[in-house]
């Protein structure tokens, strides 16, 4: 089977998918995987996947799965997401904010 160009992108698709696509509610099976990497125009087969899935859990991202009649896969913990990060900072300029205003006050 030849090899399409974005192959050595296989792993980053994978993470992409797995990262915005997936939670407890929503898994991936590898079948599913493999069906959307086709939609990117790369191959992959089972082995590759599941390779894949190991390096990626090695390089920190938490990906669970859950045994029914398949093998569902899903991102349990996830970096913040921007509108999770702008809250948090917002919350952080607020407290020292006040924090300023009590200094002023002085």
């Amino acid at each position: 089977m030849a090899k399409s160009s974005n192959q050595k992108l296989k792993i980053l698709y994978l993470m992409k998918m797995l990262l915005e696509k997936t939670d407890e509610e929503n898994t991936m099976t590898i079948n599913d995987m493999i069906a959307e990497l086709g939609r990117y125009g790369i191959t992959a087969e089972r082995k590759s996947i599941y390779d894949d899935i190991e390096a990626l859990r090695h390089y920190g991202i938490d990906i669970a799965t859950r045994k029914t009649k398949t093998t569902d896969y899903f991102v349990t913990n996830r970096p913040f997401e921007l509108p999770e990060l702008k809250l948090w900072l917002m919350l952080f300029n607020v407290r020292n904010l006040l924090h300023i205003k009590r200094v002023m006050n002085l």
